[in-house]
């Protein structure tokens, strides 16, 4: 049996296509050109939705994602509600809430393990606004997964790092990690 300890974390590259601006993504395993994912965005000016398909832009629909708001946070006692992730693949509905206040960048989400999550920023001082990265902790502060933002690059969006006690929902880390990054590209 494998000592979990020795496992190597999960790397995957994700890419802005198509447009400066990534309206899609493309999302390629350690060695950069094997695509795992791909995800689709549209945009209104109340709410932005992405599809995240498995292999590239025909493989199987994996989730669907859709904001109550696109903007930037106003005030602490605004709540625009949660971002809903439809898991198509296991048939199950995710929120992402922010529950800290709105300048606060970190967002919460339970897992098929019914625990809960968070991704936050790393950045200290003025967290929503400077994210050179993020990170998903679980309920006892252990890191489950990393995402280093490109800053430089036009095509490179970032890193997803998932450590291995995160590899049995890579889906949803991959999910939950590009509704973080969504509103802000």
């Amino acid at each position: 049996m494998l000592d979990p300890s020795k496992e190597r974390p999960t790397t995957l590259h994700i890419y802005n296509f198509g447009s400066v601006f990534g309206n899609r993504k493309i999302i390629k395993g350690e060695d950069k050109t094997t695509t795992l994912y791909f995800m689709q965005n549209t945009r209104s000016s109340l709410h932005w939705t992405f599809d995240l398909h498995a292999d590239g832009p025909d493989g199987p629909l994996l989730c669907r994602a859709q904001s109550s708001y696109n903007g930037p946070p106003l005030m602490d006692e605004v709540n625009h509600g949660p971002t809903t992730l439809s898991m198509t693949a296991v048939r199950r509905t995710v929120k992402m809430e922010r529950k800290l206040g709105a300048f606060d960048g970190t967002v919460f989400f339970k897992g098929p393990d019914q625990k809960e999550y968070r991704w936050q920023t790393t950045a200290r001082l003025f967290r929503y606004l400077s994210r050179s990265s993020c990170q998903c902790l679980d309920a006892e502060d252990a890191l489950i997964a990393t995402y280093r933002i490109t800053s430089m690059s036009v095509t490179k969006d970032g890193v997803l790092v998932v450590q291995p006690s995160g590899k049995s929902m890579l889906d949803l880390l991959v999910a939950t990690s590009l509704a973080m990054r969504t509103p802000n590209n």
